[in-house]
C-alpha cells in the first residue's frame, strides 16, 4: 500500500510510541464469582454448554451490573466464544499463561479442542439480557439453532 500525500517530497517527523494504550488489568481477587461453561459436542449436530441443550431465552448466568467474574471456557470442540456488551481480559490458557494473542481487552476468545481459558469480566452498567454465543460459521448459518446464541442475564 502507498499513500502519496503531495508531488514534492514531505518530510516524516512522525515516531510510534512505546506502548500504544495503558490496559487496566481487572483484578481475579475482586471477583464476586466464578462460573464454568463447559462447550461440547452431544452427538449429531447438538451442541451443549454445561449440559444444557440451545433455547432461546434460557438464562445461563445472572451476573450484576458494577461486580467482575471469573469464567472458564471448556471445549471438546473448536469454538470461538464472543460475549456481547461486556469485554473481559484473558487470565490463563490451559492452566498457563495466556498467549501474547491474548493480551488486552477482548471480546472474543478462541479455544482450540480440549482446551480451557480463564477470563476476567467485568459487567458495567447493562442490566437486561445479552448473548454469549459461537463464532463457528456453521452455526451462525443456522441463526440461532443448536447451539448458536446462548442467554446471559444481569440483574436489573
Amino acid at each position: 500500500m502507498r499513500f502519496d500525500v503531495s508531488a514534492k517530497p514531505v518530510r516524516d517527523d512522525s515516531a510510534l510510541p512505546d506502548r500504544l494504550a495503558a490496559v487496566e488489568r481487572l483484578d481475579p481477587g475482586a471477583a464476586v464469582a466464578t462460573r464454568t461453561f463447559l462447550f461440547q459436542q452431544s452427538g449429531g449436530d447438538g451442541r451443549t454448554i454445561t449440559g444444557l441443550p440451545y433455547r432461546p431465552g434460557r438464562a445461563l448466568a445472572r451476573p450484576r451490573p458494577g461486580t467482575t467474574e471469573i469464567w472458564r471456557f471448556v471445549t471438546d470442540f473448536h469454538h470461538p466464544v464472543h460475549l456481547h456488551l461486556d469485554h473481559f481480559q484473558v487470565l490463563s490458557r490451559n492452566g498457563g499463561s495466556p498467549g501474547r494473542y491474548d493480551a488486552g481487552w477482548k471480546e472474543t476468545v478462541d479455544l482450540r479442542p480440549a482446551e480451557a481459558v480463564e477470563l476476567a469480566v467485568r459487567f458495567t452498567d447493562y442490566a437486561g439480557t445479552f448473548t454469549l454465543h459461537c463464532h463457528n460459521p456453521e452455526y451462525e448459518d443456522m441463526a440461532g439453532v443448536r447451539g448458536h446464541g446462548w442467554s446471559t442475564r444481569t440483574w436489573r
